[in-house]
């Protein structure tokens, strides 16, 4: 039996998941919103979460960026499915990149969802499909961004550090390697670290900054790629760690 936490606004989307999930043989939690659902997996991180993204105040995409965010790995590695009705291609792309395996849209079919639950809980690790989910949707944003259509051209960003297979976990960080490349940032560049370092997550960041969420993440995409941190997330887990304190560029 599985744990299974159920997030959505929708009370007859709630009660008709519980009861079909749990015909499955889940144990399922319930929470009716974001602040909800982030104190349910930190005092009891369930198995896989199914997550609404259009939730009143804290939103889908808050609570996955938290999730993800999460030191404790009994709450990063959770599994994530989206379900929602957001059905445009770079909601679903957004969705890969943030860290859910999933991406579902309303309205699903039933056979369809417990299908996709199943297939969270078995398998290769969360990490495992979280990369492959995240490379999938760096690609698919290669080729929009480009305008590909896939029919006999693809635009594929560099990738070499997803694609490579790697067995058992991930190797660390190299933190001064990224410290003596600080020195190559701009100061607005430093400034950006700065905020996503002092503040508990993205979006308060780019509030802080005045600018969108998605200005935020492709500048750190840039800043990551200078430094040669792995991955956006490692990035901020640096920065925040301290490690990130090299000398700053001349005015």
């Amino acid at each position: 039996m599985a744990t299974v936490l159920v997030v959505d606004d929708d009370a007859d989307i709630v009660t008709f998941l519980k009861i079909n999930l749990e015909l499955d043989g889940h144990r399922v939690l319930t929470a009716r919103d974001g602040e909800e659902a982030l104190e349910r997996v930190r005092s009891e991180p369930p198995d896989v979460m199914v997550l609404d993204i259009m939730m009143p105040g804290v939103d889908g995409w808050t609570v996955l960026e938290r999730v993800k965010a999460e030191t404790d790995l009994d709450v990063s590695t959770i599994p994530v499915l989206i379900v929602t009705a957001l059905d445009a291609r770079q909601h679903r792309i957004r969705g890969g990149i943030e860290g859910a395996i999933r991406y579902v849209t309303k309205p699903f079919e039933l056979g369809e969802l417990r299908d996709e639950v199943k297939r969270a809980l078995e398998g290769e690790p969360e990490p495992v499909k979280r990369r492959k989910a995240q490379t999938q949707a760096l690609e698919d944003l290669a080729r929009l961004e480009s305008g590909a259509d896939g029919a006999g051209h693809s635009a594929r960003p560099h990738l070499t550090r997803l694609d490579r297979p790697r067995e058992g976990p991930a190797p660390a960080p190299e933190p001064l390697v990224a410290r003596e490349r600080t020195s190559e940032l701009s100061v607005k560049q430093r400034e950006l670290l700065d905020a996503v370092a002092t503040t508990p997550s993205v979006s308060e960041a780019a509030a802080r900054l005045s600018v969108s969420r998605s200005n935020v993440y492709a500048s750190l995409r840039r800043i990551g790629r200078k430094l040669g941190t792995r991955s956006v997330r490692e990035l901020i887990a640096l920065a925040r760690a301290g490690e990130l304190d090299g000398e700053p560029p001349a005015r």
